[in-house]
């Protein structure tokens, strides 16, 4: 092999060697936005499982207002707010439903890659604390998925128990018709408690998650409590100097009168 040979050999490996490189590096950048968004699916997730149990409580109130027995206002106005908020947590069950969906899309992506990713690794030790990561990071993203489909299910039969009510009430509302409703109220207010917590399950998973798996910079720290000094007790005050008591005067007898002499 002559000299100009060798030199156009170790430039192409020079050549090659970049691109493979470039290559990692754009596959690099790839892996961490799609890490970067299944983070903020979560997050979103978090946000909805809150505004649903928001949403929940406020038709469940409207519920109860409208059969209260000191409800005193037009009926038809009412049930127009009771429908209004039902449709407001129903609008919410599908936006909570709509998240799940890209979750599972990114998720599965991420996961996928990151397991593919394991065989590059040439120091086994830290393929082992990459592998150890990956099984937690998806556990915690199981818990998500699986909350997410518990807190699911129970919104939507509670919705539909609401809508149910409200259907009742429209095509009788009366004395009668009022008092079989109120009747119901402690049944459905059972299952809302049973929503309430399961979206709050909901949105810890999701918090598990996030502190987990995001970036140290976008974790806000948890303030410190700072006790407050309990304020120094005020001294009592001094006892007022007791009152010397006032002496009595002597009363002195008055001097019996002079008798003059008697005259005879």
């Amino acid at each position: 092999m002559n000299r100009s040979s060798g030199i156009v050999l170790v430039l192409a490996s020079f050549v090659a060697g970049c691109s493979g490189l470039k290559s990692l590096g754009i596959r690099q950048s790839q892996g961490l936005e799609a890490v970067d968004e299944l983070l903020g699916e979560v997050e979103q997730v978090q946000v909805d499982a809150a505004v649903s149990k928001e949403r929940a409580q406020g038709a469940m109130e409207a519920l109860r207002a409208l059969v209260g027995p000191e409800f005193r206002g037009d009926p038809a106005a009412g049930h127009a707010a009771l429908v209004t908020a039902i449709g407001a947590s129903e609008d919410q069950a599908e936006a909570l439903q709509d998240d799940v969906r890209p979750l599972r899309k990114t998720g599965e992506a991420v996961f996928a890659r990151w397991t593919e990713d394991l065989e590059s690794f040439g120091n086994l030790a830290m393929r082992q604390r990459s592998q150890e990561r990956l099984e937690e990071t998806r556990r915690r993203y199981d818990a998500v998925l699986a909350a997410a489909v518990s807190a699911q299910l129970a919104y939507d039969a509670f919705n539909g128990d609401l809508g149910d009510h409200a259907l009742f009430l429209e095509n009788d509302f009366n004395a009668s018709a009022v008092q079989v409703v109120a009747g119901e109220l402690e049944g459905l207010r059972s299952r809302g408690k049973e929503l309430a917590k399961r979206l709050d399950a909901l949105s810890a998973a999701c918090q598990a998650y996030v502190a987990y798996s995001a970036p140290e910079a976008q974790v806000e720290p948890v303030p410190e409590t700072v006790v407050e000094p309990a304020p120094a007790a005020e001294p009592a005050p001094a006892p007022a100097p007791a009152k010397k008591p006032t002496p009595k005067k002597k009363v002195m007898p008055k001097p019996a009168p002079e008798t003059g002499p008697t005259g005879g």
